[in-house]
């Protein structure tokens, strides 16, 4: 792979570097001209901290009219200066010109977007019963019809997948129609993590052999319950972390409102709090030996009020919540979960919710009791305070919460500052804001990890993008303009693609005058169906004089790479990476735009 400079790639990248044109149409060979000026002091965007900041009165109404001045920003108690500031939802900028033909970007201001503040709904079925989905179903299409103009949505849904329903749009019908089409259903993923509880103690006039054999039968249903709601986990942050990739190249505040049944914080404990109908235990009824030792539980017969067996105990799942709100803390992004279960109003064995919510007449083994929903309510609470949102449970109106979640975002604050403290070592710092404004109640997410250069395993590195090859987003962590174009003669479908990079977006070393770090790509293919037909990868060094950087990063760099088509090819997706952040983009191509469909596909005959 080469890096070229021509007089293409300068007009392209005069779109990616808002610098003068004078200096952009320097070229390397007059030096003079690049260096003459002062150099340019070079930030990268993984080393800016931004935070929104909802400021509220007494009354919980939206303090507004707050200046840049009126804040305070503290790192590990040390003050920062604020480096950018912006309150409420920023006026719509004028869009840059549009890109030429054959160009193509995960940028949304190139491609005539102009998303502003925006909010993202996720309709989690992964996590949600059934009985709840239709529910929640209703109550968002009727809060759909109240938006305003101003709101850029973008509807997903959730199930083993993550489902684009709807990119951000302004228009409500579109939206409304899109959730329309979507159909929730039972998903066996959810079935496998809340099955039934089996009581045969009660039902064989409490002979303790039955009940060793049940708590037998239960504690092997509950372990396979526990890896099914482990991989539930998995598969909603990973969808988080998705979404925050999504739209982390958008300045500016956003929302991700998370409407679901939830998931626990931690396995082990779920089924503690049922009322016991009697309390009873294998060791305390008979000395039979019908127990089965110390595995054993030990709360009583209700099969429902059991403590699980040690090889159950899998402890708290914080280091998975932790990855997810760590990508969407990157991206300046709050969530807000909201409980799709709503108000439950227990009447006796049957937990009855108001309204015409659900009812079940049997806990599950991993959601019963007082204990399991406070366990899904402090996973909640988590991912909202380490965001900067807020979580809504206990009140069945899902159409109100979202309605907050909004408004949030219209009266947020977002700051932004580089940190001085030069300890980029991984570990927590602790964030405080104070604001000039008497009696002021204010949110906002409590840290950050100061995460080093990344030096990471060949394995870790691939899993990265794999993830973005195969994502049903675009990654935008970053920026990318790409550029392609036919090499004759058309039969052999050989296409030039040329990747425009702004180098100020790497996180790279100095050392010895000189800028190190590196990139690695994937180019993959894939048919109409989705199915990858091929994937190829390549990794860039990059190791630029000081100088040489220093234009670069006014002019941009652009790498470029031969594809083969393949006969089959519907779309190719390239994937850059950058070694030193471990920051992504990715841009789709359509392969319709260089090869129609009904362009002959064949091959020339390979010469003998």
């Amino acid at each position: 792979m080469v890096v070229r400079l021509h007089a293409l790639g300068l007009s392209l990248l005069l779109i990616l570097s808002p610098v003068s044109i004078a200096a952009q149409q320097a070229s390397p060979a007059t030096p003079n001209s690049a260096t003459s000026q002062q150099p340019p002091v070079i930030h990268s965007t993984t080393r800016l901290v931004q935070l929104s900041v909802i400021a509220q009165d007494g009354k919980g109404e939206p303090i507004t009219g707050l200046k840049k001045e009126d804040f305070s920003l503290f790192d590990e108690g040390k003050p920062q200066a604020i480096s950018f500031f912006s309150c409420g939802t920023p006026a719509p900028a004028t869009p840059p010109p549009a890109l030429p033909s054959n160009y193509f970007t995960n940028r949304f201001d190139l491609k005539g977007e102009n998303p502003g503040a925006v909010t993202v709904i996720l309709f989690d079925a992964l996590n949600t019963a059934p009985q709840e989905q239709s529910y929640v179903r209703k109550q968002i299409l009727r809060f759909l019809l109240t938006l305003k103009p101003q709101d850029h949505v973008a509807m997903y849904a959730l199930t083993n997948n993550l489902i684009v329903l709807h990119d951000f749009t302004q228009d409500s019908s579109a939206l409304v129609t899109a959730l329309s089409r979507f159909s929730p259903r039972e998903l066996a993923a959810y079935d496998a993590s809340t099955s039934q509880a089996i009581d045969f103690f009660s039902i064989s006039g409490n002979d303790p052999q039955w009940l060793a054999f049940q708590n037998s039968l239960n504690n092997a249903e509950g372990e396979i319950a526990d890896q099914a709601t482990l991989n539930r986990i998995g598969t909603t942050t990973a969808a988080l972390e998705i979404i925050a990739n999504h739209v982390s190249i958008i300045p500016g505040r956003k929302s991700l409102v998370w409407v679901s049944g939830g998931f626990p914080i931690q396995i082990g404990i779920g089924n503690i709090g049922v009322a016991d109908r009697e309390v009873t235990s294998a060791n305390a009824s008979s000395g039979s030996g019908g127990g089965t030792g110390p595995a054993d539980p030990v709360s009583g017969s209700d099969p429902a009020n059991q403590l699980p067996r040690r090889d159950r105990e899998t402890g708290p799942l914080t280091s998975s919540i932790k990855t997810a709100t760590d990508a969407l803390n990157r991206a300046n992004m709050s969530i807000y979960p909201v409980d799709a279960r709503g108000v439950e109003i227990s009447t006796g064995t049957i937990g009855m919710s108001a309204g015409t919510r659900s009812a079940s007449a049997t806990p599950s083994l991993s959601s019963g009791g007082f204990y399991g929903r406070q366990d899904i309510h402090d996973s909640a609470n988590l991912l909202a305070d380490r965001t900067g949102g807020k979580a809504f449970y206990g009140n069945n109106d899902i159409r109100d919460a979202v309605r907050r979640a909004f408004d949030d975002g219209r009266y947020a604050c977002n700051i932004g500052y580089y940190p001085d403290h030069g300890q980029w070592d991984g570990k927590f710092r602790e964030l405080k804001v104070k604001v000039n404004s008497q009696g002021a109640h204010l949110r906002y997410r409590k840290g950050y990890y100061a995460f080093p250069e990344r030096s990471e395993s060949e394995e870790v590195v691939k899993t990265a993008l794999q993830q973005a090859a195969v994502s049903p987003l675009e990654t935008t962590n970053l920026g990318l303009i790409v550029n392609g174009k036919t090499i004759a003669p058309r039969s052999a479908r050989s296409l030039q693609l040329q990747i425009g990079v702004d180098p100020k977006q790497l996180l790279l070393t100095s050392s010895d005058n000189r800028q190190k770090g590196g990139l690695d790509m994937v180019f993959v293919q894939s048919d109409a169906s989705g199915n990858l037909l091929v994937a190829d990868k390549q990794h860039f060094d990059i190791n630029f004089e000081q100088k040489q950087y220093e234009f670069l990063s006014k002019a941009g760099m652009i790498l470029q790479r031969t594809v083969e088509v393949q006969p089959n090819s519907e779309e190719i997706r390239v994937v850059v990476r950058d070694a030193g952040s471990g920051a992504v983009g990715s841009v789709n191509i359509p392969v319709k735009t260089f090869f129609p469909a009904n362009e002959k596909t064949s091959r020339p005959p390979a010469s003998n």
